[in-house]
């Protein structure tokens, strides 16, 4: 984001710490207590406040997959990358949970991926053989898991599962150790002799190193972000209470929803009916799209009254081939980052960050994750 300088605040707070670390989301949180278990004294800054980006506007889904089915993963880096890189998602999606019970934040367990024609079917079944030979629990069945709703056939993965992100985002910013400086957009890194000097709203930060965990955000920060990480909004619409009616939550190729326990139905997706709209950091919701959301629950769900709620939207980050990518900026390799999670950050953000602080502290390659791929 961008300061102005009538936003600056006149006399902004000097401090030091070994650490800034900007965004505190779920992946910029998870780095702070990493960095705290090293002994590291850690500066967790924000633009606005904890979960306030997408770790609290997306869907909840904790899945045992990545923006590209696998077999499309397969093709793109090959199998034995490609097992690697789910092996990191499986271990992040059993972390998750655990630090969603040791939290105490809800969880329901199960997410069925959906066929809405039997040539999905036949994707799905590609990507069943292909999920079980590189070791994962996967049921595949022939059957609409909402009796009579149209779908064709569904597919579960072993140990996904649905959490509320806002609370378990807020429970690890708030047990980290770090010094949180909410409300305090950061504009500029600069060199400071051995330090970085670290400019926000509110706080001046002298420090060691600096973790850039923005998502889709912060690519003023510096141009190499731009050529990376491209904004990209997320909309979702929640709906008055119904009956019971979705039993498990759905994703289909451009929808996914679930039902709260209170009735209430929660749909997002669609973006795909909307690019050119959507490729944007603007946090507004467009009718267009909305309607779109609305729709398809009538469709699939026909006869259920209902009314609209509430809608929000959320911006994530895409990258080129919509992975995550860690790294380091050229020429300053004491500021890194992760970003660009293109949606899945819950499925793959702990071990993200785990990544990037092993690049900051032990200089270990990220490995697939590296953004050393788009150079």
């Amino acid at each position: 984001m961008t300061v102005s300088v009538w936003q600056e605040m006149p006399d902004p707070i000097q401090v030091e710490h070994d650490d800034v670390v900007i965004g505190a989301g779920i992946v910029g949180a998870y780095t702070a207590t990493l960095l705290r278990e090293r002994g590291r004294d850690v500066a967790l800054v924000d633009a606005r406040f904890p979960a306030a980006g997408a770790s609290g506007r997306n869907a909840g889904f904790v899945l045992t997959s990545q923006r590209e089915p696998y077999p499309m993963l397969i093709e793109q880096v090959g199998r034995e990358t490609a097992r690697e890189i789910m092996n990191m998602v499986r271990e992040n999606v059993l972390r998750m949970r655990s630090l969603a019970n040791h939290f105490d934040v809800p969880l329901e367990d199960g997410a069925a991926h959906l066929a809405e024609t039997h040539a999905d079917a036949r994707e799905l079944e590609g990507w069943v053989r292909a999920l079980e030979a590189d070791g994962a629990t996967v049921d595949f069945s022939y059957k609409d898991p909402y009796g009579s709703s149209g779908y064709v056939a569904m597919m579960q993965i072993e140990n996904d599962f649905m959490v509320q992100p806002a609370r378990l985002t807020e429970a690890i910013a708030a047990s980290s150790g770090a010094t949180l400086y909410d409300h305090n957009e950061v504009y500029a890194i600069e060199p400071a002799g051995e330090c970085l000097l670290v400019h926000g709203r509110r706080a001046h930060i002298r420090c060691r190193k600096v973790y850039v965990a923005t998502n889709g955000y912060g690519c003023d920060l510096h141009p190499y972000l731009r050529r990376i990480v491209r904004p990209v909004r997320g909309q979702i619409t929640v709906t008055t209470p119904v009956e019971p009616l979705i039993n498990v939550a759905g994703i289909t190729e451009n929808h996914y929803f679930r039902q709260f326990p209170d009735g209430r139905l929660f749909i997002g997706g669609a973006r795909a009916f909307f690019e050119a709209q959507e490729y944007t950091a603007e946090d507004a919701i467009t009718p267009d799209l909305h309607v779109n959301l609305v729709n398809y629950l009538r469709l699939w769900f026909p006869g259920v009254d209902f009314e609209v709620e509430r809608q929000w939207a959320g911006i994530h980050g895409f990258t080129p081939d919509r992975r995550v990518a860690v790294g380091s900026f050229p020429n300053e390799k004491r500021i890194v980052f992760a970003v660009g999670f293109s949606g899945y950050g819950n499925s793959i953000g702990l071990v993200a960050a785990e990544r990037m602080v092993a690049l900051a502290l032990d200089g270990r390659d990220p490995g697939p994750l590296s953004a050393a791929r788009f150079t």
